[in-house]
């Protein structure tokens, strides 16, 4: 994956969820990558902590305002509950 390209990280809760899906790392993961996305000169989550520390926010909840973005849903593992907020996204994304 390239720093630099648009990265929306749909993750979803765990009700009904498998067992071997790590929301957790996933954010980490995404805030970990944000200071690769600023010194690019891109928008990362707006999330400074220590990847280690990031509190994830609450589900529902989008940090969707940069190339770098999270959202994590309630409705189990699909991805259907996401794609509004995606499509809203990536049409902003594709845009500039």
């Amino acid at each position: 994956m390239c720093p630099a390209a648009n990265v929306h990280q749909l993750r979803r809760a765990r009700k009904g969820d498998a067992l071997w899906l790590d929301q957790p790392g996933s954010y980490m993961a995404t805030v970990a990558a944000g200071p690769v996305y600023r010194l690019l000169g891109a928008k990362d989550l707006g999330v400074t902590d220590d990847y280690r520390k990031a509190k994830m926010p609450q589900v529902n909840t989008g940090l969707l305002d940069g190339q770098l973005a999270w959202r994590q849903h309630d409705g189990g593992h699909e991805d259907r509950s996401n794609m509004k907020y995606f499509i809203e996204w990536a049409s902003r994304e594709l845009g500039r």
